[in-house]
């Protein structure tokens, strides 16, 4: 097994991407290509839209969340509870961090989509629209579903990425000596990744129904992921036609704070630094 750090495994797969839209850009009727860069642009536009209105919600409460709050215990308790999971194993206690951070985010949309669809109804509408002709969201047909999607993703991969870090610092021999790395830069990188190989790295990179650590080394303080082969697929069938725009969030701003896609990374670094040391 191959060890390389992650903005090398990063590279590689970026690279990779730019070759089969490339292939992908000469292959498919050009009409066909056009008509599905411009749907896959209109959604684009309008998830950022709400990313944005919904984050200006969000955004506030993250910054006011307890963990302790969320589990119903006191400090003392929780802190003697991750011992305990961390007993059990090493990645139980940042996968449960993951699903109680998970459960409360879904309940903010849940709570706050609803009211915004209403107070945007012109754009509540061409977002469904968007769906419908931008293809390939049919387990995503409607506007809270694609939003919970997109912030679950967010936080999934910076808490697959952090949490392997912490596991890996925790299991390092007596004497050895980690500060827990920050991937910001990385996490930038991935959220520009098309669907076809966000699809392709569930399981590898991030874990879209699970929390599992990746398979990985600390070397000389720097996350090296085992490499991995990632599938081919027939370009004509994958969703991104020739266009890759990746995560809506990464064009989002916010008037005071960091904005969504930054706002997701911080709050991870902040929890997982504070119970999983």
């Amino acid at each position: 097994m191959s060890y390389s750090p992650l903005n090398e495994i990063l590279a590689e797969l970026d690279l990779l991407q730019r070759r089969e839209i490339t292939v992908l850009s000469e292959r498919v009727d050009q009409k066909r290509l056009t008509k599905k860069r411009d749907a896959k642009r209109q959604l684009s536009s309008l998830a950022l839209f709400f990313i944005e209105r919904s984050w200006e919600v969000i955004g506030p409460q993250v910054v006011m969340f307890k963990l302790e709050h969320e589990a119903r215990k006191s400090e003392a308790d929780l802190r003697a509870y991750i011992v305990e999971l961390y007993q059990r194993h090493s990645a139980y206690a940042w996968g449960w961090t993951r699903a109680r951070m998970s459960a409360w985010l879904m309940r903010r949309l849940e709570e706050c989509v609803p009211e915004l669809l209403t107070s945007y109804p012109e754009k509540a509408l061409e977002y469904a629209s968007a769906l419908r002709d931008a293809d390939h969201y049919g387990f995503r047909v409607s506007a809270m579903h694609h939003l919970k999607a997109g912030y679950h993703t967010a936080l999934c991969v910076a808490c697959k990425w952090h949490g392997t870090a912490c596991e890996l610092i925790r299991t390092a021999p007596p004497g050895t000596s980690h500060a827990m790395p920050q991937f910001r830069d990385e996490l930038r990188l991935f959220a520009t990744f098309s669907m076809s190989m966000l699809a392709r790295s569930d399981g590898y990179l991030w874990n879209s129904a699970g929390a599992e650590p990746m398979d990985a080394e600390f070397e000389n303080g720097i996350l090296k992921p085992a490499t991995r082969e990632i599938e081919e697929v027939p370009l004509e069938n994958v969703p991104d036609f020739g266009v890759r725009l990746g995560c809506p969030a990464l064009r989002a701003k916010s008037a005071e704070g960091p904005a969504a896609f930054m706002g997701i990374v911080q709050w991870v670094e902040r929890e997982f630094g504070t119970w999983l040391k």
